[in-house]
């Protein structure tokens, strides 16, 4: 099927929306629950899964239905094409620690 060219740019447009910091703060994050090494990883998986959420959640708004395997690889690799740009961006995330 292919992504439609207005869906690209919309896509295009909810990852710059998710760049922009919103002080997101959690506290499900839970390193000795999760076992992560790396909090940068950790973090960025965090933000790159957030991205891909709204960016599937606006997709099945629009068509009605959970994407094809070929359009969620699209919509993928256009989120891994900016995976720079995730990794500035997620210093707005922050942990709360069980205590």
């Amino acid at each position: 099927m292919g992504l439609e060219k207005d869906f690209e740019d919309k896509i295009k447009s909810l990852i710059d929306e998710c760049l922009i910091p919103h002080g997101i703060q959690t506290h499900e994050c839970d390193k000795e629950h999760w076992k992560f090494n790396s909090e940068d990883d950790f973090k960025y998986g965090h933000k790159a899964g957030i991205v891909m959420g709204i960016i599937i959640g606006y997709y099945i708004a629009k068509y009605g239905k959970i994407p094809v395997e070929e359009d969620l690889l699209e919509m993928t690799k256009m989120v891994e094409s900016r995976k720079d740009d995730i990794k500035k961006s997620f210093a707005d995330i922050h942990f709360f620690y069980k205590v």
